[in-house]
């Protein structure tokens, strides 16, 4: 009698590989919650990193804690203003799932994975101060297994040079932010614009583009060309452009050389406004150069 070798209709090597992965997703978003609420307090962008990068792991899709706390994010998003006691409440939430995931046996691997999402949580409103130094340093003491690999290692260096006379200047506080900002990876930089990363997680799948009387806004630096030729295509095809993300604008065209720190620049805070305009039921849709382009090739005649 042959032997299956599969779980759950997955070849063993598939079904151990999904599980690897996600458990090193939770060890990244235990690290990125254990960040975000380091300085006690939640702001808008820790929001949003948040929801985008829940939305882009699949290997948690289905587990229930991630998705009461998706859910949670969504809910506060979706309000015009983020209240202290919706601030507390999801403060509480996170903590209950640090808490609840710690099993204390979480092997070398497993602890980097965390620190690397700790990273990110903490850069994720692009503000490092000192309640959240003081944090990464209790966790690297706390996790003392890991200092000596890297990229422990080079955090440990920097933190015990800018804590050595007890004052931390804005010098030494930029470049820990992006010695930071160096570490962290793809995986779990969900301000990663590049086409894959904007397609699955920000843009809207839409069937019909109508460009008459539209109200396009550009951001990014695009492979077809300048800003301005773009802006140039799209008035000869019935469209007009404004520089900035407002409730006039119809679609938001991010373009394909967008850059990985998004979220610090003013391409990012074009992407994060159209996001919490979405969240407040504004009918503006963020489409990728790729797909403009789609549309404006079924425009022009062959």
């Amino acid at each position: 009698m042959a032997i299956t070798k599969d779980i759950d209709g997955q070849l063993l090597t598939e079904a151990f590989s999904f599980s690897k992965k996600k458990l090193k997703a939770i060890h990244g978003l235990r690290g990125i919650l254990t960040g975000v609420v380091a300085d006690k307090r939640l702001n808008e962008k820790e929001f949003l990193f948040l929801d985008v990068w829940l939305k882009s792991q699949q290997y948690l899709a289905e587990d229930p804690d991630v998705v009461d706390i998706l859910r949670q994010v969504g809910a506060i998003l979706e309000a015009s203003q983020i209240s202290a006691e919706a601030l507390a409440g999801m403060q509480d939430r996170i903590e209950q799932f640090i808490s609840s995931t710690d099993t204390g046996e979480t092997d070398l691997v497993g602890r980097i994975d965390e620190l690397v999402g700790f990273l990110a949580g903490l850069a994720a409103d692009g503000i490092l101060n000192d309640l959240e130094i003081s944090a990464l340093s209790a966790w690297l003491e706390n996790n003392a297994e890991i200092k000596d690999k890297w990229p422990a290692s080079v955090i440990v260096g920097r933190l015990e040079s800018i804590l050595e006379d007890g004052i931390v200047t804005e010098g030494e506080r930029t470049d820990l932010l992006n010695t930071v900002k160096q570490f962290i990876g793809p995986e779990f930089d969900s301000s990663d614009v590049t086409i894959q990363a904007s397609t699955a997680v920000w843009e809207d799948q839409i069937e019909v583009l109508n460009f008459e009387g539209s109200t396009f806004c550009l951001t990014g630096d695009f492979v077809s060309g300048a800003r301005d030729s773009v802006d140039t295509i799209l008035k000869c095809q019935g469209g007009t452009t404004q520089p900035n993300v407002n409730k006039d604008v119809d679609y938001l065209v991010i373009g394909t050389l967008a850059s990985r720190n998004w979220l610090y620049t003013s391409h990012g805070r074009k992407i994060e406004k159209a996001l919490l305009l979405k969240r407040q039921g504004v009918e503006v849709t963020i489409i990728t150069e790729r797909t403009l382009f789609k549309f404006i090739h079924k425009q022009t005649p062959a």
